[in-house]
């Protein structure tokens, strides 16, 4: 696949994080349109996980990623017990834990 066929592929699968992410807990930021660690182009998974990513000062912010680990949206850090009712309200709606560190362009 080519780079902008990629990065196009991709932009949509961040948009519908977002989205479902924005529902949730309010302004959130798109991540990564392509996958890390690959050599070709290659545009974040459709898969929809997330994990609590913990932050400074008791604050967790919401991720949500690909099958890879690959972050797609992120939501503003917050308080760390209301990131966690997010990742529940999340799981309540199919969405599961992702079991590893996910990948953050940072």
């Amino acid at each position: 696949m080519d780079y902008f066929s990629a990065v196009k592929e991709g932009r949509s699968r961040v948009s519908r994080a977002v989205s479902v992410l924005q529902d949730l807990a309010g302004p959130c930021y798109p991540m990564l349109f392509l996958k890390l660690g690959v050599t070709e182009w290659t545009p974040v998974g459709d898969e929809m996980l997330q994990k609590v990513v913990p932050g400074k000062n008791r604050t967790a912010a919401l991720v949500i990623c690909d099958a890879e680990g690959n972050s797609k949206a992120m939501s503003a850090f917050v308080p760390e017990e209301k990131a966690r009712d997010y990742s529940q309200a999340l799981e309540q709606k199919g969405i599961p834990v992702y079991p590893d560190d996910v990948k953050l362009p940072i």
